[in-house]
């Protein structure tokens, strides 16, 4: 049976590529500051902080892991950054220091969760790996940075390999209800109104959960190391489209109350997924209209907990 460590394993994306890889007969260890939500004969759950280098050298020591995925970040793009140095240790530091320490180890193997939406820029077509790399919010240029660490160290260690995923917007259960899906879902399910920063046309490219996990698994079985792969559906759908969809869905009106656009947001943020579906043979996506109504179910229940 393999191992995975996955490093932010209790995260939205942590916890579904823990109960994928889990349901599949491979071996987790969640290595964050919380235990999972999953509760799985093949998950271990090791809390701490990720920056504490004498636990991270204990997992190792331990276990027999062979690919490391890393899904941690300690803010998003829209986040004001208080204290960079703390940002900096968490999210820039800490990942250096990982990598170190699987190279003492002998483990060669990385896969890192980027960002699709946040690094590219500015953009008015669908974008390639290839497209430059113009990040507007600071989210965005750490994720860069981690970016050029990891082809560094495969420099200074040829043996040493990795994959850079760069996600669309992910969406589906044990999502936090913070993002636009989920927001519009729960204030259409109790009546509420919503907030917009821009405008309904702004396009974005959004991959259900689900489709998520797939790739990576599909990615990391391919052996296709040291690549960078855009990870999405391919397809735009407007801030109008996921509010109509809301509507419906939960059978009621949404009132819309609209802001500026916030710093650090991008108005246009398509995927091209070419090399993806060259890579692993995948041309079926979850539509979003299909996995809101998915998602719905999950909204749902979190909604009504909270309303005891």
């Amino acid at each position: 049976m393999k191992t995975i460590l996955i490093v932010g394993g209790s995260g939205f994306i942590g916890t579904n590529l823990s109960e994928y890889f889990c349901e599949r007969g491979i071996k987790v260890i969640n290595f964050s500051r919380s235990p999972s939500h999953v509760h799985h004969e093949n998950l271990i759950d090791i809390c701490g902080d990720c920056k504490n280098t004498t636990i991270l050298n204990e997992i190792f020591a331990n276990y027999k892991i062979d690919i490391v995925l890393h899904s941690l970040t300690s803010f998003t793009a829209m986040d004001e950054v208080g204290s960079s140095q703390e940002v900096l240790a968490t999210n820039l530091s800490a990942f250096i220091d990982l990598i170190g320490i699987m190279k003492n180890h002998g483990v060669k193997k990385l896969v890192y969760i980027s960002s699709g939406g946040s690094i590219y820029g500015m953009a008015d077509a669908p974008i390639k790996e290839t497209h430059i790399i113009s990040p507007v919010s600071f989210y965005g240029w750490m994720k860069e940075s981690c970016e050029h660490y990891l082809e560094f160290a495969s420099r200074l260690d040829s043996e040493f390999n990795f994959l850079i995923l760069r996600p669309a917007n992910v969406y589906g259960k044990y999502q936090k209800i913070e993002r636009i899906i989920g927001v519009a879902l729960r204030n259409a399910i109790i009546g509420k109104s919503m907030d917009i920063y821009g405008d309904v046309t702004t396009c974005k490219d959004y991959i259900h959960i689900d489709d998520f996990c797939e790739i990576v698994e599909k990615l990391m079985q391919s052996q296709k190391w040291n690549e960078i792969y855009n990870v999405g559906s391919g397809v735009g759908t407007s801030i109008e489209d996921i509010l109509k969809y809301a509507q419906i869905i939960a059978n009621n009106k949404i009132e819309i109350n609209y802001h500026e656009r916030k710093s650090g947001d991008v108005p246009y943020n398509i995927l091209d997924i070419g090399k993806l579906k060259e890579t692993i043979n995948k041309s079926n996506f979850v539509s979003v209209e299909s996995g809101m109504h998915d998602m719905y179910k999950y909204v749902l229940s979190i909604t009504n907990r909270e309303s005891y």
